[in-house]
């Protein structure tokens, strides 16, 4: 009988060391695409990173920062639902992961056009973040509070901004639009000079140029 019982200790830790060895097999593949997956993301090939990510999260299925970086991905895609599904699984999973709540106002619910709930996120972010960089933050909720007519609260929020981050192309358009709805169209055009010496035309796009044409041409 002591040798039976010896055999199936035994037996019983081998499964364990298999079992533990198998797990830690998972953990690192998953580990490997995602590293993958953030490389592409990082280079912009979103829809590549999608299948490296997929992976890792269906190795390890609890796998935060895949989710977050995965919402990332759909986000700049403009699948908007499946971003909001992967901000919501890594908030669920963490409730104080702070870069989940900026980027779901930011990716998901700024362009759905649910700007209150967007600020809500921003809000969130601001309280889990206090002793941080929110220069980013402060310019969202402010553009978000300017998109709901709330112009003193937007105008706090990018002078906040500016003051934070002075170099911020994005934060000078934003605040010109808020100067263009008071009807103050000479600090309006100084802040989109000021939007396109920083570059924002080159990041950006055309919207500075377009709103100079409208706004500040001269007749």
């Amino acid at each position: 009988m002591k040798q039976v019982h010896i055999k199936n200790k035994i037996f019983a830790f081998s499964l364990i060391i298999f079992v533990l060895f198998n797990l830690s097999c998972r953990q690192n593949n998953a580990s490997h695409y995602f590293k993958n997956g953030s490389a592409k993301y990082q280079l912009k090939n979103y829809k590549s990173a999608l299948t490296d990510l997929d992976q890792a999260i269906e190795l390890e299925n609890d796998y935060i920062d895949a989710y977050y970086v995965r919402a990332l991905c759909y986000g700049n895609l403009k699948k908007y639902d499946k971003a909001e599904n992967d901000f919501n699984k890594v908030i669920e999973l963490n409730p104080d992961y702070k870069d989940a709540y900026i980027n779901r106002g930011f990716y998901v619910l700024e362009k759905k056009g649910d700007f209150q709930a967007a600020i809500n996120d921003y809000n969130k972010y601001l309280d889990l973040n206090k002793n941080g960089d929110n220069a980013f933050a402060f310019n969202n909720r402010g553009y978000a509070k300017y998109k709901l007519n709330d112009f003193a609260g937007a105008m706090n929020d990018i002078q906040e901004s500016i003051h934070s981050n002075p170099d911020n192309s994005f934060v000078y358009k934003n605040r010109a639009l808020i100067y263009i709805s008071l009807d103050s169209i000479n600090l309006a055009c100084q802040d989109l000079e000021q939007a396109n010496k920083l570059g924002f035309s080159e990041e950006y796009g055309p919207k500075v140029n377009d709103l100079i044409t409208e706004f500040c041409s001269q007749d």
